[in-house]
């Protein structure tokens, strides 16, 4: 496998994690996605198929419609983040019955998670070189 190759799987393979990952917490730990959660699942369970057809099909071309895709997931993310930790500062950012300020896992917060997996999503495949014609 070359540099590409791996960097591409690797990206996958955290849209893969991240994608099953949100599914255990509201599937099996039973945590209640707010509004901002369903933007981050939005904009992550598609990259999960979209990653895998391009890993299967070497296609290193489709960073560029993936790259603004995980953005737009990171900066929800960062909303999200932004939300629990700072008091008021998108008081309508979500609504009831799950408000976006609710936090599982004080820890290490969801929004946080997921904002690691799109930046190295992003990371992954900003480093593919194109192939010279």
């Amino acid at each position: 496998m070359n540099r590409n190759a791996l960097l591409l799987a690797f990206a996958w393979l955290v849209s893969v994690v991240a994608t099953l990952g949100s599914l255990y917490y509201s599937e099996v730990r039973y945590f209640l996605p707010c509004e901002l959660c369903w933007f981050q699942r939005i904009a992550m369970y598609p990259l999960a198929i979209i990653l895998g057809i391009a890993v299967w099909n070497s296609d290193f071309g489709i960073r560029r419609y993936v790259i603004p895709v995980a953005v737009i997931g990171a900066m929800f993310s960062t909303l999200h983040l932004m939300e629990q930790k700072i008091p008021g500062f998108a008081p309508t950012a979500c609504k009831p019955p799950v408000p976006c300020t609710v936090e599982y896992i004080p820890s290490f917060p969801i929004p946080l998670q997921a904002f690691i997996a799109f930046v190295l999503i992003v990371l992954a495949l900003s480093l593919i070189r194109p192939r010279r014609a």
